[in-house]
């Protein structure tokens, strides 16, 4: 078999779950990652390879996504390292990792905190995209850090990676102070599980996709470290539910954070919140 036939196999496997266009596009990229050569190579497969193929197309059956099965996921024209124990980079995270570039940029922001980093796509794109920027990465998930401590090493960058749950205040204690926390949290009510893709419901780790409490329960969190933990002017950017902008919006609003906003993204939806601890100062008693 050759490797243009591995992509006509691979297509005929993903274009009825996915549609002809899609299902092209990722058998294409698929042969890529997995070979290492371009799809219409007459190059004859080794039996190693022939065995990947064949394991690969079990999983594809099986509903697995195909970035798991090849390993690598484009974000923010990188190629990043994932395993099944991270989330699939999202487009609409891109944007975040563009807006906080900017912030950085515009305010002289020397430090950021990734809040949930997973695979590392946000902390290892914002110190490859700006190096002279100290980043902390923490995730609740040793088997999701050893990948972003793989995607620092793959891109030759350096991050600060922690392993702690954020949820825990006691923990707070050991984070450092940042100027920017930037976060694309797990946000997904459990109720909501029924209108998931079979793909994701399946193989994406749910401790990355839903929330164990009340779905603001991160948002909230956030708020609460920054306000008792950071210094004033720390700003605070975040991915959340196009569902419930508003009420992660009116979130911030109540805990005395100032120049709340929702972006949208570009479709046209909600899709982040900016923040900035500014207390008020009172005027002592004389």
């Amino acid at each position: 078999m050759t490797v243009r036939d591995a992509y006509d196999l691979l297509a005929s496997v993903l274009e009825p779950l996915y549609g002809d266009r899609e299902g092209n596009i990722m058998a294409r990229y698929l042969v890529e990652d997995l070979f290492a050569r371009p799809f219409h190579n007459e190059e004859l497969l080794t039996g190693d390879e022939d065995a990947t193929l064949q394991q690969a197309v079990l999983r594809l059956q099986k509903f697995e996504p195909w970035q798991y099965v090849g390993g690598i996921a484009d974000f923010y024209g990188l190629r990043f390292k994932v395993t099944p124990s991270v989330l699939i980079p999202r487009p609409e995270t891109e944007e975040l990792v563009y807006r906080a570039l900017a912030d950085i940029k515009k305010f002289s922001l020397g430090s950021v905190m990734d809040v949930g980093t997973g695979s590392g796509i946000i902390a290892v794109t914002l110190s490859k995209k700006s190096p002279e920027t100290t980043v902390t990465a923490i995730d609740i998930s040793e088997e999701a850090l050893s990948v972003a401590r793989a995607n620092a090493d793959l891109f030759g960058v350096s991050v600060d990676f922690m392993c702690v749950d954020f949820l825990d205040k006691k923990l707070w204690t050991k984070l450092p102070v940042a100027d920017l926390i930037v976060s694309n949290p797990p946000y997904i009510d459990r109720g909501e599980e029924s209108t998931m893709h079979a793909n994701v419901l399946e193989h994406e780790p749910h401790i990355a996709l839903f929330t164990a409490g009340h779905p603001l329960e991160f948002y909230e969190a956030m708020a609460e470290f920054v306000s008792k933990c950071q210094k004033p002017g720390c700003r605070i950017l975040a991915e959340i539910s196009e569902f419930r902008s508003r009420e992660v919006h009116d979130l911030f609003v109540r805990w005395g954070f100032s120049d709340v906003a929702i972006l949208q993204d570009l479709q046209g939806k909600d899709r982040m919140v900016t923040a900035r601890w500014q207390p008020a100062v009172t005027d002592s008693l004389p």
